[in-house]
Formats: structure tokens, sequence, C-alpha cells
């Protein structure tokens, strides 16, 4: 007699917070777990990216037709946070180093993750360069992250170029549209590289600004008493 297949109709909803895509998805297994626990004990940044793209990708719903490694690094924060709260507990224990320097007293603080939220991105994602040239921009992908991820391992200067390269979806002038994506590397990290800091600094301002999850932690240090009032933001915050 053939054993009982379990968890085949365990689904929840949520919505994509860059595109308002709402997906059905089940919590992971534990096959899964496994893989992420392994990932996060390598402290391999690359391989835990990777795990978590892999996991996200199994847990949607097949025709949610989601290419998760082309989402936005905040659309999988919030997913993943999700997708952990119904598979392994709505909240995360922490700690927290109180804020008074004299005191710096390590205090558990809980997290409820079914609480948190990432505001859709709001304003143009259009820059000005010049007075007729504007570049249209694009939040990172995680598949972004990742493969500058290995670059890090493979090479000593800084990505920053690379990933600025990579969040340029477009070059506006007056008379047309250039999809980056027909461009070489090659041209784009000179278009960029021929930048002033000053024309720069509107695309750095989008990405510093890119939406992120984050949490308002507030606490009383249990050995001084100090109010603490601490913003956790990115997903190592949280775990």
């Amino acid at each position: 007699m053939a054993l009982p297949k379990i968890n085949e109709t365990l689904n929840f909803n949520m919505t994509i917070p860059s595109t308002g895509q709402r997906v059905k998805y089940r919590p992971y297994l534990v096959k899964e777990e496994k893989i992420l626990l392994q990932a996060f004990e390598s402290k391999d940044m690359q391989m835990c990216l990777s795990a978590m793209s892999d996991t996200l990708s199994a847990c949607l719903e097949e025709k949610a037709n989601v290419v998760v490694e082309k989402l936005a690094t905040f659309d999988i924060e919030y997913m993943f946070t999700q997708i952990r709260a119904k598979s392994v507990g709505e909240t995360s224990d922490i700690i927290i180093t109180c804020t008074e320097e004299s005191c710096a007293e390590p205090n558990e603080y809980v997290v409820d993750l079914e609480t948190l939220n990432i505001d859709a991105p709001k304003g143009s994602n259009v820059v000005s360069i010049t007075s007729d040239i504007s570049v249209e921009l694009k939040y990172p992908t995680y598949e972004t992250m990742i493969n500058e991820g290995v670059k890090q391992k493979e090479q000593a200067n800084s990505t920053a170029l690379q990933l600025i390269t990579d969040c340029i979806s477009a070059v506006l002038t007056q008379d047309e549209r250039i999809d980056t994506a027909s461009e070489s590397k090659e041209s784009m990290e000179e278009f960029v590289s021929n930048m002033t800091a000053h024309q720069l600094k509107g695309i750095t301002e989008f990405l510093e600004n890119m939406p992120a999850l984050k949490h308002d932690a507030k606490f009383k240090c249990k050995k001084c008493g100090h109010d603490n009032n601490v913003l956790l933001k990115g997903l190592s915050d949280f775990f």
C-alpha cells in the first residue's frame, strides 16, 4: 500500500511588492529546510542567496509563472520572511545590543514576521544625466546580487560600477530610447565611467533609497533600563 501524500493542498497567498502580483505559496519542507540550514551555516553569501532562490522557486505555485531570479532583492526579502513564517513559526528570536554606550547589554527581542511589510516603490525611475540625456533605472535583481557575489570572490576590485550599469535599463535621448540589453558590457561601463560625480549622484540615490524590509525595534534594556529604538533593515537583521 502506498503512503499518503501530505501538504499537497496546503497553501497561502501573498503579494509581490514590486509588481503587485498576487501569488500562492506553500511552506518549505524538511528537505528544503535542510539545504537552507547548510547554506546559512556555511556563511557563504553566494550559497545562501542561491539556496533562498531555489527554495522560493519550489514553494511558489507553478502556474504563477514567477522567475524568482528576476525579482528585486526586496521582493525576495519579503517573500522569504512570509514563507519562513508559515514554515517554521510566525516569530523570530534575535539579539539586539543596547545602544547605551556604557551598557551594551545583549537583549532578546521577538520579531513578528507576519507584520513585516515593504512599501511599493514610488516616484520616477528616470534620472537626468544632461539636458538631453536621461537614464531609465531598475532595481537590482536577485540574479544580479548572486552574480556580484561570485565576482567579489573572483576579483579584488569593487563591483559597484557593474552594479550601477546593471541597474540602467535604458538610455533616453531626445530622439530615441536605447535598450541597454542590446548594448555590450564594455560600452555600458564606458558610458557610466564618463559621468561626473554629480551626474552619477541621481543613480546612486535611486539605489540607496531602494525599498527594504524594515522594522523599528523598541524595547527597554533589561540591564540599564534604557529605552532603545533600533532600526532593523535587511533580511540578515531578522534572523
